[in-house]
């Protein structure tokens, strides 16, 4: 698979360098150095305005992790100026992309012809019917375990599928040599120790925390891949 990333700071950085190193796929990676403002009325003319430079590249998907609700509103014109129809932006704080601006959005996208997902968090991104994003979701996403156990602690992780930011394989490392029982709660608190990037904001429409839903998604992987 070939991959655009557009990011602005550590969170897409890191994002980027985990899937690198997992995946064998060709990552291309952009960074969007400009003034974030409270309001952009015509993308087209801030990024003209900026001299953001965006060549048309050759990518089957675009990752836009741009950190800031105002950046989010340039997607459809930064997947025009690249020449790429799929994208993810995911949402690990609420504040860069409140559910309005996503409608807002993807109905911007869909009159474009090009579409997008906006998993809430990264790691909640499941399967798709897009051909595109679903090969993307086989690799990263909700997190995916096989678990060997021995004498009633764990003797071995698999990471089936991984989690966008590597935490699914320090959580399989970590978990090594523990009780059978305590292993899903460890697994919830290891992800927030890794560190989790999704932030305290609260998603009104799930009334949770980011990092919370983060840490719960993988305790659950792994009660599952015990059968608990």
């Amino acid at each position: 698979m070939r991959i655009v990333a557009v990011t602005r700071g550590y969170y897409g950085e890191r994002i980027v360098e985990n899937i690198r190193r997992r995946s064998g796929w060709r990552v291309v990676s952009l960074r969007l150095d400009v003034p974030v403002p409270k309001l952009i009325d015509d993308p087209r003319e801030f990024l003209d305005e900026q001299g953001v430079e965006l060549p048309r590249v050759d990518a089957d998907l675009l990752l836009y992790m741009p950190e800031s609700a105002s950046l989010f509103t340039l997607l459809p014109e930064v997947m025009l100026r690249l020449g790429v129809e799929r994208a993810i932006a995911p949402v690990d704080d609420y504040l860069w992309l409140p559910r309005g601006l996503e409608r807002q959005l993807s109905q911007e996208l869909r009159e474009a012809g090009l579409k997008a997902v906006f998993p809430r968090p990264f790691c909640s991104l499941g399967a798709s019917d897009d051909p595109v994003i679903g090969r993307f979701a086989e690799r990263f996403g909700s997190p995916r375990f096989e678990v060997r156990v021995e004498a009633g602690r764990v003797a071995e992780v698999r990471v089936l599928r991984g989690t966008p930011c590597g935490s699914a394989y320090f959580v399989a490392e970590k978990l090594v040599g523990v009780e059978v029982e305590r292993a899903p709660m460890l697994a919830g608190l290891y992800t927030q120790i890794y560190p989790c990037l999704a932030t305290h904001a609260v998603d009104p429409l799930i009334g949770e925390e980011m990092i919370h839903l983060s840490a719960e998604m993988m305790k659950a992987a792994i009660s599952r891949a015990l059968g608990l």
